[in-house]
């Protein structure tokens, strides 16, 4: 029984590009029953031993870009995705996913998505804390629990002085979607959106098409609904 149980789990592996803390996150993809592995550098074995790609970046563009080429990602990736394999990336990992940003304007994203990211023009740089998403689609309803939203816990300032959207498409017995944030930059506009914020400027806060996911924002910090999410896209 319990081997037929380990053979269903979805196989989940982190890529390490050095550019931050992975235990959180390692943390709720565990919790949420993957199996998981964290990688340094992409072997083709591994199109046949994960069903999952996370891809976490901190820090600047040009850097996490320099790390996946170095690492010889950048190839596999693109097979990876071309494969109809899932990936989700993370912050700057969402970032890269794009085709560049102004933070480094010379240096080349992934190109799965068109576009680029855009300094934003927020109160206090970088935007750091707990901001509520608007305009969510059906991937992203579909995610939470009944209960209360974290709100209070997490002392979400909503005031419109602080740039949080007021309420987004409600969710009946569902948690509101509250998620945490670290950026200077984002992607304005895309038709393959899937929340979005307004911190002065309005940016995706997430995006899929198909297998293919990016998060702004961190999920594994962003509490109950954040690990609901995780859940949601590694399984």
């Amino acid at each position: 029984m319990n081997i037929l149980t380990r053979r269903t789990l979805s196989r989940v592996a982190i890529i390490d590009l050095n550019s931050g803390n992975l235990l959180s996150l390692q943390t709720a993809i565990e919790a949420a029953g993957c199996e998981l592995t964290t990688v340094q550098k992409p072997d083709r074995k591994m199109l046949n031993e994960f069903d999952v790609l996370v891809m976490p970046g901190q820090g600047r563009f040009a850097y996490v870009m320099q790390q996946i080429n170095d690492s010889g990602w950048h190839d596999f990736l693109l097979e990876w995705v071309r494969n109809g394999k899932r990936l989700v990336g993370i912050c700057v990992g969402m970032q890269v996913l794009f085709e560049g940003s102004d933070e480094d304007p010379e240096v080349a994203g992934l190109g799965l998505f068109k576009g680029r990211c855009h300094k934003l023009q927020h109160p206090k740089t970088p935007m750091v804390g707990w901001a509520k998403l608007s305009g969510l689609k059906p991937s992203m309803l579909a995610v939470g629990s009944p209960g209360e939203s974290e709100q209070h816990t997490n002392k979400t300032d909503t005031s419109s002085e602080a740039g949080f959207l007021a309420q987004p498409k409600r969710r009946e017995t569902r948690f509101d979607a509250y998620a945490y944030f670290v950026n200077s930059y984002a992607i304005t506009e895309c038709p393959f959106v899937t929340a979005k914020i307004n911190y002065c400027n309005s940016f995706c806060a997430a995006v899929q098409r198909g297998n293919l996911y990016g998060f702004q924002f961190h999920p594994e910090k962003s509490g109950q609904f954040g690990r609901e999410l995780i859940k949601h896209v590694c399984q």
